[in-house]
């Protein structure tokens, strides 16, 4: 019944557009920002292709009993992906070891292992975070991998209970996909349902880990399977629809991958899946011109080996000392090298590996020989590659890892209290005979100037309050188009309880101002601390030098050795960060609010110097070190003996 399906070339096109989007999401997102729906594409895509191939399990009765078929399903899909994903983690382990930060090595290898274990997703949530602003972690991507093959084996598990012996197999199969569909989409929309099951997992935040989740993606590929259950019903209706019509379905996803559009999470996903369902049920794609369609159809044949081997690249491309050209950290040459090299070596991995043992899943050849080979190839050999990288990084690479003599943090200067990590409730220093006190709040900015703070409070006799936790950006209220962790926003609304109650005579308000999050958001948090303190001082952004990925940058003793320089021209400063904080600044003096820059301590009109008197001022990018931050006393000193 099943065993035979007509090849579709515009799925393979559509497969190619949907590779592309997300290697250019990943190469340069502001001018992908939608880019990572190609994922939500290939969901689609694989449900589509791939329920026909377990409806066999239960039509085909040629092979054999409903078992073997079942075992010849899994079989081929482990042919189908195993060995390039194989070649992929083995090759990125070695140049990643031999190229990139060690102190990504720990991320990359056990994120490896858990993509081994099929468990990509649920790495990805705990070694990376969210997927948006996530640690720099270069198999982040195979968390869509394993959801898929999480999907693989326990969607024809849950058939068998419908199917077995059953006479009608694709209705039945319909209405089986058609109620996992509403309640994978019911948990997509309100992914609390399903908190008590994600907090098994670790997730604390069920928004964030619904991202990763098969649960809340098995709508797409049911979605795909329906498509394709549904397709006798409506084939003949595509001959009748307009040329412009299709022409539109084209335009409206071509411009979901790749405009430059900002949408809704959710939304975004739901336009991608359903014009993915109408162009697959319509074959819109077979009016795109004939060399196009044909070079599409080429990426998209080899679309799995680029998708696998893309995120390594680009991760050496923007991390890697070795890929540094200049002094610029502006990478786009590297990236665009990073791209083409995808494709290359993606087509390369499809002709010499994917295609090679795609085949052998066809043979039933299953002893006992074959089967160790292929689990020694596929699954022992990459895994003691992670073992020894994870085991490595904790022993310092037994003595071959170079002793990089890095300034401490400033805000780590306190064993009873951890100022910069705390949950609640905040560090207080109190000194005798005060009667006046300074809150300092913010992100990981805040924290190292907290001993400035806490230094400059003690000399004006001032009790100092340090409420600050890095990373999370001093908020009240949750907003579609930025949010935070729903720790972060209960950190936060804490700390504004705890204003209303003591309040505290100057708030001190210290965040890194990246130019990509609202302003709004600041500027309403600003607003409701000034509606309770009057008094707000707002700090600016430090300096931020331009190789802040690489400054201090732990190496392996046998790479060449990369000493940071102590100076950059102004020219060469980063400024996009700056200028965002700048304008918070400008808008700040506008309502009453103060503001204090520490640009003058590290810069003059021509250069700007990370290293003074025989001593870092910064710790890492920028993050001032100890000696960096004492400098900033005097300032914070004298604005304090104002009141």
């Amino acid at each position: 019944m099943f065993s035979k399906i007509k090849h579709r070339r515009d799925i393979q096109v559509f497969r190619g557009l949907a590779v592309l989007a997300v290697v250019l999401f990943h190469a340069e997102e502001r001018y992908f920002p939608l880019g990572y729906l190609g994922v939500d594409v290939f969901f689609v895509i694989s449900g589509f292709v791939v329920t026909p191939l377990i409806l066999r399990i239960f039509t085909d009765q040629a092979k054999g009993n409903l078992l073997a078929n079942l075992r010849d399903f899994y079989r081929r899909r482990f042919y189908r992906l195993a060995p390039a994903l194989a070649v992929t983690l083995i090759i990125s382990a070695v140049t990643i070891f031999l190229l990139g930060p060690i102190v990504d090595h720990q991320r990359f290898a056990r994120q490896g292992i858990a993509t081994l274990l099929l468990a990509g997703n649920f790495g990805a949530y705990r070694y990376s975070g969210e997927y948006f602003s996530p640690n720099p972690n270069p198999l982040v991507h195979t968390w869509s991998l394993s959801v898929e093959e999480q999907i693989y084996i326990f969607l024809p598990l849950v058939l068998i209970l419908f199917l077995r012996n059953h006479k009608s197999p694709k209705n039945t199969t319909a209405i089986v996909l058609g109620v996992i569909s509403v309640l994978s989409f019911a948990s997509f929309l309100f992914p609390a349902i399903f908190q008590p099951l994600y907090s098994l997992a670790g997730s604390e935040v069920d928004s964030q880990f619904s991202f990763y989740s098969p649960i809340d993606r098995v709508w797409q590929f049911a979605a795909g399977g329906l498509v394709f259950l549904l397709l006798d019903r409506y084939q003949n209706r595509a001959r009748s629809i307009p040329k412009s019509i299709h022409l539109l379905n084209i335009i409206i996803v071509v411009m979901i991958l790749f405009g430059p559009l900002h949408m809704n999470l959710k939304v975004s996903s739901i336009l991608a899946t359903l014009f993915t369902v109408i162009v697959i049920q319509f074959n819109s794609l077979d009016l795109l011109p004939k060399f196009l369609f044909k070079r599409l159809e080429w990426v998209g044949d080899r679309s799995y080996s680029i998708y696998l081997v893309h995120m390594p690249l680009l991760y050496l491309a923007k991390y890697s000392l070795e890929a540094q050209i200049g002094k610029s950290e502006n990478r786009v040459f590297q990236s665009v090298i990073a791209v083409i090299a995808s494709v290359l070596l993606g087509a390369l991995s499809y002709s010499k590996i994917e295609n090679r043992y795609r085949n052998r899943g066809k043979s039933s050849n299953t002893g006992l020989k074959t089967i160790t080979s292929a689990l020694i190839l596929t699954l022992a050999t990459p895994l003691v590659f992670f073992m020894i990288m994870d085991r490595g990084v904790k022993n310092q690479y037994w003595g071959i890892e170079r002793k990089i003599l890095q300034p401490a943090y400033a805000g780590y200067l306190d064993p009873k209290c951890a100022r910069d990590s705390e949950l609640g409730p905040p560090c207080v220093y109190t000194n005798t005979g005060a009667t006046q006190t300074v809150l300092l709040i913010g992100d990981s900015h805040a924290g190292h100037i907290s001993q400035a703070v806490i230094d400059s409070a003690k000399r004006v006799n001032w009790n100092a309050v340090v409420w600050t936790h890095g990373g999370c950006r001093v908020k009240f209220t949750q907003t579609e188009n930025s949010r935070v962790s729903e720790d972060c926003l209960d950190i936060n609304n804490q700390m504004k309880r705890w204003v209303l109650q003591n309040k505290p005579d100057v708030i001190i308000f210290s965040q890194f101002l990246l130019s990509n999050i609202p302003q709004n958001e600041y500027r309403s948090a600003l607003l409701t601390l000034q509606s309770i303190v009057p008094r707000i001082l707002l700090i600016e952004n430090t300096p931020v030098f331009p190789d802040k990925k690489h400054f201090m940058q732990r190496r392996l003793s046998i790479m060449p050795s990369h000493e940071a320089p102590k100076k950059f021209t102004q020219s060469q400063m980063q400024f996009k960060d700056k200028n965002a904080s700048n304008l918070l600044a400008m808008w700040a003096r506008r309502n009453g609010i103060s503001t204090m820059d520490f640009t003058p301590i590290f810069c003059t009109e021509k250069s700007c110097s990370r290293f003074s008197n025989g001593l870092w001022l910064y710790h890492d990018g920028d993050h001032l070190s100890v000696a960096g931050a004492e400098l900033t006393i005097p300032q914070i000193e004298k604005f304090l003996k104002q009141f």
